[in-house]
């Protein structure tokens, strides 16, 4: 039977949803102010092997991870750029969707943006003043004071979060610790970053979002909410002060936390500008390679990056991949009865243990290469599928149709003699990464290999 651990309750505890083989689960996603780092795709990656075992283990799950799309700083470097803020974001987006695409993430069934549910977090406002936990003035806030259990995921109380945060003073608010529901726009801040409201023009908080959003799709009471470990205090706590002073109810019966990514000891992250993109990542190591460095540790603990550690992840995967390719066989069903398929599910049984499950899986791994073994290759290939670290088939390059054509129209200018046209098709085939290759059956290309 699967058990879960529980941020709130900081117990293992047996699984067992709301509504019996169906499973809805919420993860706050990314501002996207910016591409997505390696930092992102540890939390993500990690919530898409939870995704991927629930399914397997026969639920029907219905997973939603937001966007937050607009923000202080997603107005700042809009306006730096001189772009929309509407455009600038659909940008960073389709770039998150691509390198997570990239990464084997399988997409949610749901991605709501904040701005698309401003009159729902209007609403969820308007019931928390009735309800008296909120109050107007200037901007929209919340009484953390007027909830009896704040405090209960972080495990502090408000006097001891008093002493340990830093508090920008705001002598509007009636606690230091109340926070903003709703922000009242300021002078000069453009028209696209501002919504009509009781309160006065502006737009939400940046908790108030996810309360609202989880609500709309997936109801008062959800199965699992998670998202990275700097998100328990404040957002996952405000998150459930708002929720459930409007909801009366539990906002969730399993709260999860990926482990943080760091970096020389630092949390890996935009602010501290010491983060990799996952692109970059993507491309001198291998998509695979970074999927499996981050699937070789349990969710729940941290990583601390390292270029050794992907080569080191590289090397291990290669053994996995070239074990399942060593025995020829078309891919079947997986059996769980098998030793090893019920070792591996009894890991991953116990709150997703990954690193146990993978261990079954080298096992495997060495009983293939001994035995050569078709059957015990294609259940190593099954098992290593369900965490989607399998080989990969060859994907088609979905720039192949235009590469080519600028191939064919450099080839033709040579012939032409038109060399300056010759040259320029070169000049940016190269700078999109394409070499091209003269031989006897004419001009070929390829990518050039990162690093």
């Amino acid at each position: 039977m699967l058990r879960i651990y529980d941020s709130l309750s900081r117990e293992v505890r047996p699984f067992e949803p709301l509504t019996p083989g169906q499973v809805s689960m919420y993860v706050c996603g990314q501002t996207v102010y910016d591409a997505p780092h390696l930092g992102h795709a540890r939390k993500d990656l990690g919530f898409d092997v939870v995704v991927r075992w629930l399914e397997a283990s026969g639920y029907r799950v219905t997973y939603v991870r937001n966007f937050t799309d607009i923000d202080d700083k997603i107005i700042a470097r809009a306006g730096e750029l001189g772009e929309p803020i509407a455009t600038f974001t659909q940008r960073m987006i389709d770039k998150t969707n691509a390198d997570y695409a990239a990464l084997g993430l399988r997409s949610p069934d749901h991605e709501p943006r904040a701005t698309e549910y401003v009159g729902e977090m209007i609403a969820l406002g308007q019931e928390l003043e009735r309800e008296n936990v909120a109050y107007h003035a200037g901007d929209l806030y919340y009484s953390v004071r007027d909830f009896e259990g704040y405090g209960k995921l972080s495990h502090r109380s408000l006097d001891d979060m008093r002493a340990g945060e830093r508090i920008d003073i705001d002598t509007r608010k009636r606690d230091p610790m109340d926070f903003v529901l709703w922000k009242v726009g300021k002078e000069g801040e453009p028209e696209d970053a501002i919504w009509p409201s009781p309160w006065g023009g502006g737009r939400p908080g940046w908790h108030i979002e996810c309360s609202a959003m989880a609500r709309a799709l997936l109801g008062k009471t959800i199965d699992i909410h998670g998202g990275g470990p700097d998100l328990r205090f404040p957002h996952h706590e405000n998150e459930i002060a708002q929720s459930e002073a409007a909801n009366h109810a539990p906002l969730a019966n399993w709260w999860m936390h990926v482990g943080q990514l760091d970096i020389a000891g630092d949390k890996m992250s935009k602010s501290l500008g010491n983060f990799t993109t996952l692109e970059d990542a993507v491309a001198k190591h291998g998509a695979e390679v970074v999927r499996f460095y981050f699937v070789r540790t349990h969710y729940r603990s941290p990583v601390n990056f390292s270029e050794a550690g992907l080569v080191d992840a590289g090397n291990a995967l290669a053994r996995l991949h070239n074990a399942i390719r060593s025995v020829e066989g078309d891919g079947q069903p997986l059996d769980w009865n098998e030793a090893h398929a019920a070792r591996f599910r009894d890991a991953m049984d116990e709150d997703f243990n990954a690193p146990a499950a993978l261990a079954v899986l080298f096992e495997l791994v060495g009983e293939v290469n001994r035995s050569q073994s078709a059957e015990l290759a294609r259940q190593l290939s099954a098992l290593a599928g369900v965490l989607g670290i399998a080989p990969r088939a060859e994907a088609a390059d979905p720039e192949a149709e235009e590469i080519q054509r600028l191939v064919d129209a450099r080839q033709a200018a040579r012939k032409t003699k038109d060399f300056t046209e010759a040259d320029r098709i070169r000049d940016e085939l190269t700078a999109r990464g394409i070499v091209v290759e003269e031989g006897p059956d004419g001009a070929k290309w390829r990518r050039a290999r990162a690093g």
